[in-house]
């Protein structure tokens, strides 16, 4: 580290520190407003700020909004820094307006040229930094802008992996306020395109996404439903993952929980084949519960997140006879159990899912 940034740092953290020692609110108070009015006249006065000047007062203006002070100046100072190429300024620019703009802000007009910019950078931390930020603030004009060229980092395969599952949450952020982004017309197939991806990173990002927009419109993105059971046949039966996916011995468990989510928007597959594979990775999820024995609580808690996952799923489907025992008789395991009360509740509402399938299933769950 230099010796200006050391210095201006240190500034940073004297100022900190003076306000944690004061004694009383009123001390505080006559601290922070002596230190607005010297960055106030600082900013007013001088010809050319520089940068590190610029990112330290801008860092003492975000700390003392994070106390809970009104700040109306300096805004431009942290688009300045937004717009600049050095790291460091770039970061705190991108942290300051983050935090202080909202999505109907009268300064997002000003920043939205650099958020393209930054987007179409072959920077990957500058891109980072955009999607991060037009995922907080959001705004209609910024996502009528900018919605275009996340879809294209997403799709994109020259886009590498960070930045896409990025695009892809940055995108369900702005789907959430503005449906209308997107299509399923356009949508369903680059989505099929996106499951194909190798990185289970993508895939669970992703997923992320595919929810979000079948959780509106199911219809329009079932085409998805053969894909999500493949990549379930990957992880659950053919064990194809890296260790780099593995948490406490269970394969991808977010991933998991995410696909299993997504096929209870639909009903049974008409294709027989697809049919009977989602059959056999729910047989082989259900009879992965032995494996608990002996394991890391972090790998129960694990586990027990797909098996209940799949246990709706099945609750889901009702469609095959072995499959609702089998899920019975584990949840009656799960309710006999003394470890946490948590899975016992758990296991009581999917029985009582369970028993308002039919009369069948109902005598089945009286037995426990």
């Amino acid at each position: 580290m230099s010796t200006a940034s050391h210095k201006q740092l240190r500034g940073l953290e004297n100022f900190i520190k003076d306000l944690r020692q004061c004694p009383n609110k009123e001390a505080e108070e006559k601290r922070v407003n002596k230190e607005l009015a010297k960055i106030r006249k600082t900013f007013k006065e001088a010809t050319g700020v520089e940068g590190y000047d610029r990112r330290k007062y801008v860092l003492k203006l975000l700390y003392i909004y994070m106390l809970g002070y009104e700040i109306d100046f300096g805004y431009m100072e942290a688009v300045n820094l937004m717009a600049s190429n050095k790291f460091q300024e770039k970061l705190v620019g991108y942290l300051a307006l983050s935090i202080l703009l909202h999505e109907n802000h009268e300064m997002l007009p000003l920043i939205v040229q650099t958020l393209q910019n930054d987007l179409q950078s072959r920077n990957e931390y500058h891109q980072c930094m955009a999607l991060n930020s037009i995922a907080n603030i959001g705004g209609k004009e910024m996502s009528e802008s900018l919605a275009p060229i996340v879809q294209k980092l997403l799709i994109s395969k020259s886009t590498k992996a960070p930045i896409k599952k990025k695009a892809a949450l940055c995108l369900l952020r702005l789907y959430r306020k503005y449906p209308e982004l997107i299509s399923s017309e356009v949508w369903s197939e680059r989505i099929l395109t996106l499951l194909d991806e190798s990185d289970y990173g993508i895939l669970t990002s992703a997923m992320s996404l595919l929810i979000g927009l079948a959780n509106d419109n199911p219809k329009g993105y079932e085409g998805a439903v053969k894909k999500v059971i493949w990549v379930l046949t990957k992880v659950v039966i053919n064990r194809d993952y890296t260790k780099d996916y593995v948490y406490y011995n269970m394969p991808n468990p977010w991933l998991q929980v995410k696909l299993l989510r997504f096929l209870s928007y639909y009903d049974p597959p008409e294709d027989r084949t697809a049919r009977s594979r989602l059959y056999e990775i729910l047989k082989k999820i259900l009879s992965n519960a032995d494996e608990a024995k002996g394991q890391s609580q972090n790998h129960k808690n694990a586990l027990n997140a797909v098996l209940f996952e799949a246990i709706d799923l099945v609750v889901q489907l009702d469609d095959d006879r072995d499959l609702i025992r089998q899920a019975i008789s584990l949840l009656g395991r799960f309710i006999s159990s003394k470890e946490t009360s948590n899975i016992r509740y758990l296991a009581l509402e999917a029985l009582g899912h369970l028993a308002t399938l039919d009369s069948e299933t109902a005598t089945l769950v009286k037995k426990f």
